[in-house]
């Protein structure tokens, strides 16, 4: 019996995320989002065969995921594997969360910094853990401005949404690094272009009306953009090499900064200031 907990599983290929692993695994699942009654519906319109707890939680707060974690922490000691795959794609101006963050950052950068760090006790007490991130290849186009993480002087949404992509995968080799010689092992992928909300929320207004076409022939279906995070979710232990990044069940290269150690420093060290958190 593994447990599972997994961010992100309402919309998008998260749900289909959640179904694969459903029916491949023998799990309790510790699902972390913010509408109960969104997931209820789901799982009562297709059941899971596995037992599973909602956990409130807003990603974008930082109290929200303190009080989430103790809720995953009053229901078990260990955790197996733990999937950040929730994210955002901002409005194009500025959006700040209850912490005064911008929401794209706060989302999909600190929220799994922060997720990852303080569950880090329960996946060491696993015999074999596993952190996945999602990621995209859109990290090529991030263009980190050091000065100015949230890019609250010049923002676009955009930008922050490929930097926070590349967040995701510096994040996840320098937390494979820290946990060298540990049972936990820490991977991040690619879904693709894939038909998603965020997708069409991302997509340029003046090309909505191919969207139709971009849908049918480019993008890919959820059930295949959540294929290597399946995939991931499967692998055994011994077969993961820690820190990697995947694209289509395969280990990829990164861009140049992607494989920065000085950005990754950085990073880390602006997710502990806006966080207020630091790992052990």
């Amino acid at each position: 019996m593994e447990n599972i907990v997994i961010t992100g599983v309402t919309s998008g290929f998260g749900v289909n995320w959640l179904y694969q692993l459903d029916s491949a695994k023998n799990a309790v699942f510790y699902v972390l989002g913010r509408d109960e009654e969104k997931f209820n519906r789901m799982i009562k319109n297709r059941e899971l065969a596995n037992k599973s707890y909602f956990i409130q939680c807003d990603l974008d707060s930082i109290q929200s995921i303190n009080n989430a974690v103790e809720s995953v922490k009053s229901l078990t000691d260990s955790i197996d594997l733990l999937i950040n795959n929730a994210g955002v794609w901002s409005t194009e101006s500025i959006c700040m969360s209850p912490d005064n963050i911008e929401m794209t950052l706060a989302v999909n950068q600190l929220a799994p910094f922060l997720l990852s760090g303080q569950l880090l006790p329960l996946l060491k007490n696993s015999k074999r853990s596993h952190i996945i991130n999602t990621a995209s290849f859109r990290h090529r186009d991030a263009k980190v401005n050091y000065e100015d993480i949230e890019l609250k002087n010049n923002f676009d949404a955009e930008t922050a949404y490929c930097n926070s992509k590349l967040y995701s995968i510096l994040f996840t080799k320098k937390l494979a690094n820290m946990l060298e010689g540990t049972q936990v092992k820490v991977s991040c992928f690619d879904p693709g272009i894939v038909d998603t909300p965020m997708l069409q929320q991302a997509f340029p207004q003046s090309l909505k009306f191919i969207y139709p076409f971009f849908k049918r022939f480019i993008a890919r279906t959820p059930a295949q953009g959540a294929a290597t995070g399946v995939f991931l979710s499967l692998m055994l232990s011994a077969d993961i090499s820690s820190g990697s990044y995947f694209k289509n069940n395969k280990a990829k290269q990164v861009s140049k900064q992607a494989n920065d150690n000085s950005i990754a420093d950085w990073l880390w060290a602006e997710s502990e200031r806006l966080t207020g958190f630091k790992y052990a």
